[in-house]
């Protein structure tokens, strides 16, 4: 079900120093984490990319995008993507969100609406959208980049100001966030 319309995106510019180690490196399905994203989503976008800052270690083969702006958000990862190729959805998602799988990715592209800036999942409470799994639409670009000149950092935020399609997660774990070593164990047990 790939869309040539629709580029990937996995999220690994954070510093993960609440972890400790990089989160892309952690090995959760047999294989370091960015590659097991980038893999997903090879299945549902014509390209994927990886988000990375330049002192992060990405090998060549999973295209690395290195962040443009001086600012810390994934947004930075977001726009330098959207910079690289403005015509293009971009499918983001976080490399610390374990519990992705081809079916969330599939009932998020299913569910797709290209009329609005994006489409994503609401958050794990239900009440605000999940920016990082998100399908970002070209007619975001220019408005993320306007909310950004004005001081905007924050991926949710934006969603929340502006006209985005949510849906509500047929799996309840997809949301689960690992970000410290407590997480980890957490995971393991």
């Amino acid at each position: 079900m790939k869309s040539r319309e629709l580029y990937g995106l996995v999220l690994t510019g954070g510093r993960s120093t609440r972890m400790g180690i990089d989160k892309g490196h952690i090995n959760y399905h047999g294989k370091p984490q960015q590659e097991h994203l980038f893999d997903l989503l090879t299945k549902f976008c014509d390209m994927v990319f990886t988000s990375c800052v330049e002192r992060q270690d990405i090998s060549p083969t999973l295209n690395p995008i290195y962040d443009k702006f001086t600012f810390e958000s994934p947004l930075n990862g977001i726009l330098s993507a959207f910079e690289l190729h403005p015509h293009k959805a971009w499918f983001t998602v976080a490399v610390d969100m374990p519990f992705v799988n081809d079916r969330v990715l599939e009932f998020l592209v299913e569910n797709r609406d290209t009329t609005k800036v994006a489409t994503c999942f609401y958050d794990s409470a239900g009440k605000l959208p999940e920016p990082l799994l998100t399908i970002w639409e070209p007619s975001s670009f220019s408005l993320l980049m306007k909310f950004n000149q004005r001081g905007g950092i924050s991926p949710r935020d934006f969603l929340v100001a502006h006209n985005c399609k949510k849906i509500i997660s047929t799996e309840s774990k997809v949301h689960v966030n690992i970000n410290t070593p407590d997480d980890f164990l957490k995971l393991k047990n």
